[in-house]
């Protein structure tokens, strides 16, 4: 019995070294320029007309909002004046009557959403048009705060906010909306999402499928429906294990527009990245490792976002952006070297069409009626 036990072990050693020599790992096509040292978490803006103008959008939680060009050449920073923390962006949102795509940054000390609005017709200094700033009134958030991402109804148009502050607290949902000027917003509490977890940082939101997702750093990834009239109880808790070492910290979406696609989760501790299935039960699927432009593992990658939308001529196939930490940037890859034969490949979303919003004006907020206990 022992020797049937031993032998046993000893397979499940060979099949468990063999998941970790299975990893992929994949040099960058691109990497940003610096920002002035403490960088985190980026987004990604496709552009309507041109892919190839398309932007990263970047943060330095000491410096402000950065942006780059798909080249990795710096076009813009705004400084805040004050610490930020993630940064996460929308397209279509009625701003002025018009349809506008937004970025939002959440300002950890001064309580306040950072708002702007992408000019697709930028030229070098002014992609980003800010429209919320930490002076700003009515638009007021959790002190402290950490994680945050955004989330669009799909039946009615609705922009919506979650994030939580770092020390504890709710994880706190927000209608974010035109102030009626044309050129600002207004952030409304709307409900608290039932989480009695430890810090997170790692939000993000399936607007398709109606999910909200929230990264508890030292234990596992929290499902919840997004709705704000729907439940604030848990619905799964994925990614307790699977070769994570360290905190769980960025999260991204990688959609396809049949409904499937894949989560993607930065595993901080040994600087790869863990992929799961979007549908179904959040099957853990792949491990990829993330080098830097020197082809060097150990990024301690923090933030990252992703995209099935093609970006030629560089990126054809949808890219991921990784955080670095060590160089205090961002590198690019081509989601095609993180598939390889194992992952599903859907280039702009699957349809070849734009990311073009729901151009359906929003009915008035009146049937957002869900109180929040302070």
């Amino acid at each position: 019995m022992v020797n049937k036990l031993k032998v046993m072990v000893f397979f499940c050693l060979i099949l468990l070294g063999k998941q970790i020599l299975a990893q992929t790992s994949v040099d960058p096509v691109v990497s940003t320029s610096p920002t002035d040292g403490n960088a985190d978490d980026p987004t990604i803006w496709i552009h309507p007309g041109d892919a190839s103008k398309s932007l990263i959008i970047g943060m330095d939680k000491d410096a402000g909002v950065y942006v780059w060009d798909m080249n990795g050449n710096e076009l813009q920073h705004i400084d805040q004046g004050t610490s930020v923390n993630n940064i996460d962006l929308r397209y279509g949102m009625q701003l002025g009557g018009q349809l506008v795509d937004i970025v939002v940054a959440n300002l950890r000390d001064a309580g306040k959403l950072a708002v702007f609005r992408v000019n697709p017709n930028y030229s070098s200094g002014d992609a980003l048009i800010q429209i919320a700033d930490k002076n700003s009134s009515n638009n007021d958030i959790q002190e402290d705060s950490y994680g945050v991402c955004l989330y669009r109804r799909k039946s009615d148009g609705f922009l919506y906010v979650f994030e939580r502050p770092k020390g504890g607290g709710k994880v706190r949902q927000y209608l974010i909306k035109d102030d009626g000027s044309g050129n600002g917003v207004t952030v409304t509490s709307v409900r608290d999402l039932n989480y009695d977890g430890g810090t997170a940082e790692g939000f993000v939101a399936d607007d398709e499928l109606g999910f909200v997702y929230v990264t508890e750093e030292e234990k596992g990834i929290h499902k919840y429906h997004a709705d704000p009239e729907k439940s604030s109880e848990r619905i799964a808790f994925f990614a307790e294990g699977d070769g994570i070492d360290g905190d769980r910290e960025g999260l991204a979406l990688y959609a396809c527009n049949d409904g499937t696609g894949y989560l993607v989760l930065s595993s901080q501790g040994n600087s790869t990245i863990k992929i799961y299935e979007r549908q179904g039960d959040n099957r853990f699927v792949k491990t990829v490792v993330p080098l830097d432009d020197n082809g060097n593992g150990g990024l301690g990658t923090d933030g990252l976002d992703v995209t099935s939308f093609a970006a030629p001529p560089n990126l054809p196939n949808g890219f991921v952006v990784v955080h670095d930490e060590h160089a205090s940037k961002y590198h690019v890859y081509d989601w095609a070297k993180f598939a390889e034969n194992q992952l599903k490949i859907c280039v702009d979303g699957g349809d070849g069409e734009p990311p073009v919003a729901d151009t359906t004006p929003p009915a008035p907020p009146a049937n957002v009626s869900i109180s929040v206990d302070e």
